[in-house]
């Protein structure tokens, strides 16, 4: 069969910043499918034009189509583009993942994958093409009849298992992210995260189980990205990649061992740096230059309510302690917590500014949003006050909040940047062109009050 996987462009705050990567779930699919015999081609619409509505959907059998929440308007009218030319439809990513219902009642789509696909789209595809468009496979939802029939998924265990992402469907050249000076590009050892944050899909996406690549995977694909591809800088995307010491020491020293001189960073949490100097030392080595870290709060009955399961304190002990392994400190917080005041809020603003001050160079704020998915969307879904789904960015109040309005929230957020940045410690590091960035493109940003005008994809 002849398959289209889509990637829609991402309108969201902080992708304008211009911080696009290869979608690497498509390329993981658009892998399995090409063994499978099917000709693939990807287009990411982030990098490349498309003109979805004047006959470029015409030559596929398949329209796959992965968004988020950000992304599902315009995921939504692909779909219905492909329809009217009557090609089958599938629908996957974290946003379809939890509104299949709708998204199937409505008619935007004929499937929609739960959760990953490398299982379940083959045999989805295999499926249809034998003439059965009704299979009864994990990891699937469609609409049979007046009924939608769903097949929970079952998470892959063995990751060795699945291909690497086919990088050449991909068009390589046109992402331009740089880390530490070199062309850099994003790489995923494991999937899943124990924590389940309140505010974070991961859990309920890739599931509370981490599930890790072995070892000589991840340098198996490290070293044909350093040395087929001339990256010189890579970013590990694992919702987690630390919890798991051992094996980050195991990979930090096998990049040095195939003599990779690469620089990289990835996303920890505060208490795996903790006690683990041995692991920090062998990253330094190999080329960690930054660890992404949600500190989230000053307030630790905020962190309760987030369910970090961490205290504030730890948070300038962790940043001295990377910073005596030259590892930069890329800062998270999240503003609006449902039991925070104005005091609280700036509370956590200040103490930022002593993080960034102390050594984080790069401190980002974002506002709490009900994610569909989430345990806090479960909570919050009847006090939304915004359902474009395109205000799902982090950077906007979307519901009732018991001590802030909409305006009062957005201002909040702006000042915080500004109060933070006026640091010389933060302004003139690598902390500068982000905030640059980000202030130039608030300027241009127009806060919606009123609905989306294509009530097929309000947030219901």
């Amino acid at each position: 069969m002849k398959v289209l996987l889509i990637h829609p462009r991402d309108s969201g705050y902080y992708y304008r910043l211009g911080a696009f990567y290869p979608p690497l779930g498509l390329a993981y699919l658009g892998a399995v499918l090409k063994k499978e015999g099917h000709k693939v081609r990807i287009v990411d619409m982030n990098v490349e034009d498309f003109d979805y509505k004047n006959g470029a959907l015409s030559d596929y059998d398949v329209v796959g189509i992965s968004s988020d929440t950000v992304r599902i308007e315009l995921a939504c009218d692909i779909a219905l583009e492909a329809k009217k030319l009557g090609k089958t439809v599938v629908m996957g990513g974290p946003h379809p993942s939890f509104d299949f219902t709708r998204l199937l009642n409505m008619g935007i789509t004929d499937y929609v994958v739960l959760g990953e696909g490398e299982h379940t789209l083959p045999k989805l595809l295999e499926s249809i093409s034998q003439g059965n468009p009704y299979p009864e496979i994990d990891g699937i939802a469609y609409k049979m009849g007046e009924k939608v029939k769903v097949f929970p998924q079952k998470f892959i265990k063995d990751l060795d298992s699945i291909p690497f992402p086919d990088r050449d469907l991909l068009p390589l050249d046109k992402y331009k992210v740089k880390f530490d000076g070199k062309r850099a590009t994003s790489v995923i050892t494991s999937r899943g995260c124990p924590f389940n944050c309140e505010f974070c899909s991961a859990s309920q996406f890739m599931g509370l189980l981490w599930r890790k690549r072995s070892v000589e995977s991840v340098l198996e694909e490290v070293e044909l990205l350093y040395r087929k591809y001339n990256y010189g800088s890579l970013i590990f995307f694992d919702d987690n990649f630390t919890l798991d010491p051992k094996r980050v020491i195991a990979i930090s020293e096998g990049i040095m061992k195939k003599n990779i001189k690469i620089s990289w960073w990835a996303f920890s949490r505060a208490d795996e740096v903790l006690g683990h100097e041995d692991m920090l030392e062998a990253m330094s080595k190999s080329g960690c230059r930054m660890l992404f870290i949600g500190f989230e709060s000053a307030n630790d009955e905020v962190l309760k309510e987030y369910n970090k399961k961490l205290k504030s304190e730890i948070a300038f002990d962790v940043v001295r302690l990377l910073r005596k392994y030259n590892i930069d400190v890329f800062a998270s917080f999240i503003l609006g917590a449902l039991s925070e005041t104005k005091e609280g809020v700036w509370k956590t603003v200040k103490f930022a500014k002593k993080i960034g001050k102390l050594g984080a160079s790069i401190v980002q704020f974002s506002v709490l949003t009900p994610y569909p998915g989430t345990r806090l969307f479960a909570k919050l879904r009847s006090k939304l006050k915004i359902r474009d789904p395109r205000k799902f960015d982090g950077t906007h109040l979307v519901f009732k909040h018991p001590n802030f309005s909409i305006e009062e929230m957005g201002k909040i957020f702006t000042k915080a940047y500004f109060y933070v940045y006026t640091t010389p410690k933060l302004l003139f590091r690598r902390g500068f062109p982000f905030f640059f960035r980000l202030m130039k493109n608030k300027g241009k940003d127009k806060l919606y009050e009123t609905l989306s005008s294509k009530e097929l994809c309000y947030i219901s």
